[in-house]
């Protein structure tokens, strides 16, 4: 089953064939059967699949290819009305029937999007919160082992955050640390990942990387942050440990852990400092 339901969201041209040869085989035994048989609900499979899976355009051709299928099968099928309007009415009727059902299908896909999403997202930063992060992990690692590449875990904590808040109070706190977070992610690249673990601390995933590169990117945060004058205008700066690897540990927090004791030594340096190691 989950073989099929992956087929169906990832393949459109199989999920297309599906749903086309699914009312064309109920189009078939409704023939087969006779009018005295009712088969509505299964053409209700194709069209739930299509609001589900695919667009609106798909969806509102599913709705007619079924409603027009169900219509030719009445008629060869030799069912005869007292009123020649009343087969086209009926037909109109599985439209709307079919049309409804779609219509709330793609409501709860819509509704459970959005739920999703407000799980994955940190609600102050609207960066990765921790549970998005140790997903995308964990799924970069999977795809890692045949790709090769090396990949960087970047640990960063706001020095100076606390006398912030203490002096300013959390509502300045919380404006400094989306900022920050726009910050992070004006420098990350289309496929690296930026989250938030709570509080002033960020982590990044930094794909296909090495020392050079790593010493590259350090260098464009730093620059990002000096332009936002976070540190002029509130006298915070970041301490930041990048920990390289040529395989990405089995456990998220070995990582991280890693990562952390990296970017700990860099406040032992005296803060505002960065330090990169490979694993």
């Amino acid at each position: 089953m989950k073989k099929l339901e992956k087929i169906l969201s990832i393949n459109t041209l199989a999920r297309r064939v599906i749903i086309l040869l699914m009312i064309l085989i109920w189009g078939w035994i409704d023939i087969a059967t006779g009018y005295e048989y009712s088969f509505a609900v299964f053409y209700l499979i194709p069209v739930s699949i299509a609001a589900w899976f695919d667009n609106k355009r798909v969806t509102i051709f599913t709705i007619i290819a079924a409603g027009i299928t169900w219509l030719y099968a009445d008629f060869v099928s030799g069912h005869h009305y007292s009123n020649i309007i009343i087969p086209y009415w009926n037909a109109v009727v599985r439209l709307g029937f079919f049309s409804v059902v779609a219509f709330l299908v793609m409501k709860v896909r819509e509704n459970l999007a959005a739920m999703t999403l407000m799980a994955m997202k940190d609600s102050l930063t609207l960066l990765n919160n921790a549970r998005a992060f140790g997903l995308q992990y964990h799924e970069l690692r999977l795809y890692k082992n045949k790709s090769g590449y090396k990949i960087a875990i970047a640990l960063i904590d706001l020095d100076g955050f606390k006398a912030v808040n203490d002096q300013y109070g959390h509502s300045k706190g919380d404006d400094i640390l989306v900022e920050f977070a726009e910050i992070l992610k004006s420098v990350a690249r289309p496929d690296d990942v930026v989250a938030r673990l709570g509080g002033d601390e960020f982590v990044m995933i930094l794909k296909d990387i090495h020392q050079k590169s790593a010493e590259i990117f350090e260098q464009k945060l730093r620059t990002a942050f000096l332009t936002s004058t976070l540190k002029q205008r509130y006298g915070v700066d970041f301490s930041m440990g990048i920990r390289i690897f040529e395989q990405l540990p089995e456990n998220l927090d070995v990582a991280t852990h890693q990562a952390d004791q990296l970017m700990y030594q860099s406040k032992a340096q005296g803060k505002s400092q960065t330090v990169i190691c490979m694993a």
